[in-house]
């Protein structure tokens, strides 16, 4: 299969300002690294592309031209988040102008949602994974190389004699299934080194990204969610519309371990991050991950953490053994205002059990930052709310380091695309071309030169 080359492709979104070249959406979906990991145990040369990267890197670097140098046969877009949907279309479109007998697929949330739509619109797109990937793109790429029938692949969306095709099977991984994945494999990513140190922007004009350093990554703990916050397309009932999950699926602790040791000792990273709490009515999965990282590192490493519910007391004791002083616990209360609360978060909780956390926080000296949310249809005066709550929690606790309030923007999936009016939303996407009008960038994206 060695002359069957394939890569899997993370576009960021493109824009310019003031003649200077920039991108958000820099960090890559962690599905990459196992999609990656699961075509070269399968014998298909295959590397991640960050077109981001590459651009700053080489600002003539054109993915078009590389499939062509390089002879890749099938490539993997990913679309995960809405913001990408101009950037990946156009760059695909690029792609497939120049070389016509390339295989295109897209996956990723985004995609997933809108495969239909997307593959009667787009005629250079050949195919759309809907859901989880790693089996279907590796039944692809060989199917492909050996000219077999694609009926069979599971999460497959295609065309046959100009009609698309859902294939009837699904695949949903399990434990065991995340635990044979490689969630993590420098060796199959181009200027991984560089990429670490990419940020939330990157700006395309610095000759260097030393004072931007992120040397950060995010360890995929598990998937799935028992939530459904309004405004999230990965909640619970998103999940099984997107990817048919209907269930939870967590890692084993010592593969993790292994990766996290891969992760210091190769690279040099000095900044975990974790964004999974499925469930914050049992942590205990969660709690054995801390216990184990606790036992081989000693409180060395340093993580920020993401947290969905309020953390209880075991978690947080474990956490404290578990990570570095300069670690970081990062909560969501969303509002000010409990009731709006109650309405928009699935994990709810009263502004006093917040504070009651946060007191045992200071006691176990366990650093904090305080994430409130600035919602379409809710009203200004409730961000004024939430501001001033902030300014009280920061001091109050020595240990918050900071407050933000963000926009929040409608996602693919979420609660309230289905029920607009409750939340006050009177115009809202629904389509994928309503994402793809609403991120209209550069012309012919990554593909222009700089």
């Amino acid at each position: 299969m060695q002359n069957f080359k394939t890569a899997v492709i993370h576009t960021p979104k493109l824009y310019k300002e003031n003649d200077k070249f920039f991108s958000l959406i820099n960090f890559c979906a962690s599905g990459l690294f196992s999609m990656a990991g699961e075509l070269h145990k399968s014998g298909f040369p295959v590397k991640i592309i960050h077109l981001g990267i590459e651009k700053y890197l080489d600002k003539s670097f054109k993915l078009s031209n590389y499939v062509k140098q390089n002879n890749i046969k099938f490539i993997a877009f990913s679309l995960q988040w809405h913001s990408q949907s101009y950037d990946v279309i156009e760059t695909a479109r690029n792609v497939k102008k120049e070389n016509p007998n390339i295989y295109i697929s897209l996956g990723g949330y985004s995609a997933s949602y809108f495969a239909d739509e997307i593959l009667e619109t787009y005629p250079f797109i050949d195919f759309i994974i809907k859901g989880e990937g790693e089996k279907p793109i590796t039944e692809i790429a060989l199917a492909l190389k050996e000219n077999k029938n694609l009926e069979n692949i599971p999460n497959l969306y295609w065309r046959k004699n100009g009609k698309i095709i859902q294939n009837k099977e699904i695949f949903i991984a399990e434990n065991d299934d995340l635990n044979s994945f490689e969630f993590f494999n420098s060796d199959r990513m181009l200027n991984y080194d560089v990429y670490v140190k990419a940020g939330y922007i990157l700006d395309y004009s610095k000759n260097s990204l030393d004072k931007n350093l992120f040397d950060n990554h995010c360890i995929s703990l598990g998937r799935g969610c028992l939530g459904n916050c309004v405004w999230c397309g990965g909640g619970f009932n998103a999940q099984k519309i997107v990817t048919g999950r209907n269930k939870i699926s967590y890692r084993n602790p010592e593969s993790i371990i292994k990766e996290i040791k891969q992760l210091k000792s190769e690279h040099n990273i000095k900044v975990f991050t974790f964004s999974f709490d499925p469930n914050p009515t049992n942590r205990m999965p969660i709690i054995d991950v801390l216990n184990l990282i606790a036992f081989e590192f000693k409180g060395e490493i340093t993580a920020n953490y993401n947290m969905d519910g309020l953390p209880d007391k075991l978690f947080l004791d474990a956490f404290k053994k578990a990570f570095s002083p300069n670690s970081t616990l990062l909560l969501s209360p969303i509002f000010e205002n409990e009731q709006l609360r109650k309405k928009y978060k699935s994990f709810y909780y009263t502004n006093n059990q917040l504070e009651e956390t946060l007191n045992y926080m200071e006691q176990l000296n366990i650093k904090s930052e305080i994430y409130f949310s600035a919602m379409p249809g809710v009203l200004d005066i409730e961000n004024e709310k939430s501001k001033k709550y902030g300014d009280y929690l920061k001091s109050k606790y020595k240990l918050i380091k900071e407050y933000y309030i963000f926009p929040i923007d409608i996602e693919p999936a979420s609660p309230w695309t289905f029920t607009p009016e409750k939340y006050g939303l009177t115009d809202i996407k629904t389509t994928f071309k309503d994402y793809y009008d609403a991120n209209k960038g550069l012309e012919n994206s990554f593909e222009i030169n700089f």
